[in-house]
């Protein structure tokens, strides 16, 4: 004889009656798919970014799924919530994008005009060879990127190949599909962003961890390592971009 759960009869009384107390205890029941959600975009995202809104911003993903999830065959609670979270969060990041829409465009260009760079010259352009191809000061470029670096490392509005659509357009539309094919490109490129990180320079590579993962600001970073702010921002400015190239670079040999 199956035993019936407590979060079984939450869901049978929520299903059929739309049990308003079934449905709150339910949420806080799948609470923890939010902590995971968010655990695996945190360590991405600059120290600016409140964890506290980002969990806000989940559990309204939590409950959409909760509204709109219906029981079907092969597909679990667990695995829909968890694109509906991570979607709603997505949502909420790419609000905070301060660039417009050309400014991400130039910031294509900036990448693209690195990889024609390196490949004509062998080498890797200084800061101030970019800005004068692009026709920006080193200032604006700085900023640029700096103002990008969330959706930056995230690819938030990045392009998809053979269509019109942003990799976050995307999402919203196909949340409640899962392809594993997508997984798996997932995992290798988190495995591909680790091994660009690794590859910096020490200085780079420095301002980078105190910045994303200690959550020091440029002033605090300056001061360490003997370098004032502007210089700070350019080193990472420097390499989030050096990043975005090596990737575009690993997606290409992917794709073929």
């Amino acid at each position: 004889m199956k035993v019936v759960t407590e979060r079984e009869k939450l869901w049978e009384s929520y299903l059929k009656n739309g049990d308003p107390k079934a449905r709150e205890e339910l949420v806080v029941s799948y609470l923890y798919l939010v902590k995971i959600a968010i655990g695996r975009l945190l360590y991405l995202l600059p120290p600016h970014v409140d964890r506290e809104d980002l969990e806000s911003y989940g559990v309204l993903g939590l409950i959409q799924a909760l509204e709109r999830f219906r029981p079907q065959k092969g597909l679990k609670f667990e695995t829909y919530a968890l694109s509906r979270i991570r979607g709603a969060v997505l949502d909420y990041l790419r609000s905070l994008d301060p660039l417009t829409r050309t400014q991400r465009k130039n910031l294509r260009e900036v990448v693209r005009a690195w990889r024609e760079f390196e490949s004509r010259e062998g080498r890797e352009p200084t800061l101030e060879e970019l800005a004068e191809i692009v026709g920006l000061s080193i200032e604006e470029l700085s900023w640029m990127v700096e103002q990008s670096r969330g959706g930056f490392l995230l690819s938030l509005d990045e392009e998809i190949p053979g269509g019109d659509n942003s990799l976050g357009d995307t999402i919203r539309e196909r949340r409640e599909y899962i392809d594993p094919e997508k997984v798996l490109e997932k995992k290798e490129l988190m495995e591909a962003l680790s091994e660009a990180i690794k590859e910096l320079p020490e200085r780079e590579r420095l301002c980078l961890i105190l910045y994303y993962y200690e959550g020091l600001t440029l002033k605090e970073i300056g001061s360490i390592m003997g370098l004032g702010e502007s210089r700070v921002s350019q080193l990472i400015s420097r390499a989030l971009l050096k990043i975005k190239v090596k990737i575009l670079a690993w997606e290409g040999v992917r794709n073929g």
